[in-house]
């Protein structure tokens, strides 16, 4: 095979590999270096004609992941206050009945959530249930039996389905919560927005120490609404708030003085409740998340326009 066919051959598979190594590291740039890393050993490959290049490529790439997921681990045991995946913004190649299926699957609450499955158990189910591919594919991308993966899967979906984080709700919905929010920011009232909270929902922001945000994750649906009055609507009341689609889901932006200060997501239950509530700060996730928007397709692959 070519370098040119080769570059072909990867180009039309990059997507789906962005989609796969975003989604297991939470992080889009060490995505982007993987990806990168994938091609390189790609073109330079000269061994036998690979038969299955999407098994090939994946299987490279995955392993490169695992790799990164463990140095990944060790960092974040030093990271100042609450750690959130990287948000993206997000468009859809989809029809309107298939776009909460795939958003499911890129939404902050479910990222943070992989984050507590062992590294094994986020890459066979994210294989299988999400990009699809049959137990015996990946079997030989991890290097174990087809019977150790089935577990893998299992184990991780039924930890995904017990802790309700593949949820999205109707986008009529989502957009009364994000008004209730805007007017609990710019006239401190948290009445409807207090209504659609879940007793026991949690609220966390990421700074990675850079900027004032808060550092431990604030729990239970007064403390939330205080935090609300008395904190962000005194510090956000002035400045513009925008809607904009983050992870698969109506977010918010703020801005001041025409910079981006703060981004928000929000993960929902089975019966539309907000249980969490995300707020981005840091500065180097933000200016990444304004310089590019995935566009995500039925497969859960993402390109980047």
């Amino acid at each position: 095979m070519t370098l040119e066919n080769k570059t072909d051959v990867f180009e039309q598979t990059r997507p789906r590999l962005m989609g796969l190594a975003y989604r297991l590291l939470g992080s889009l740039s060490d995505a982007q270096d993987i990806v990168q890393d994938t091609y390189l050993k790609w073109v330079s490959y000269s061994g036998p004609e690979i038969e299955n290049p999407i098994g090939w490529l994946s299987r490279v790439c995955t392993n490169r992941c695992l790799d990164q997921l463990k140095s990944a681990n060790h960092q974040r045991l030093d990271y100042i206050g609450s750690w959130i995946p990287d948000q993206i913004q997000t468009e859809f190649e989809a029809s309107a009945e298939e776009q909460a299926e795939i958003a499911s699957s890129l939404t902050t609450a479910f990222l943070l959530l992989l984050e507590r499955l062992t590294p094994k158990e986020r890459a066979a189910y994210l294989l299988h249930d999400v990009f699809s591919m049959p137990f015996e594919e990946v079997a030989r991308i991890l290097d174990m039996q087809s019977a150790n993966c089935r577990k893998l899967a299992a184990r991780a979906r039924d930890y995904v389905a017990k802790n309700n984080v593949r949820h999205v709700p109707e986008k009529q919905h989502q957009e009364k919560l994000l008004n209730a929010f805007q007017k609990a920011i710019k006239t401190g009232d948290v009445e409807i927005l207090g209504s659609m909270l879940r007793a026991d929902s949690d609220l966390r922001a990421d700074s990675g120490g850079k900027v004032q945000a808060v550092r431990d994750v604030i729990v239970g649906h007064d403390a939330i609404c205080r935090f609300i009055t008395d904190i962000l609507s005194n510090a956000w009341r002035q400045m513009e708030i925008k809607t904009q689609v983050l992870n698969g889901t109506l977010g918010l932006v703020i801005i001041d003085e025409g910079k981006m200060h703060a981004a928000l997501s929000f993960g929902y239950d089975a019966k539309g409740k907000v249980s969490q509530i995300y707020i981005m700060r840091h500065p180097v996730k933000l200016k990444q998340m304004i310089s590019a928007k995935g566009i995500v397709s039925t497969s859960g692959a993402i390109s980047w326009g």
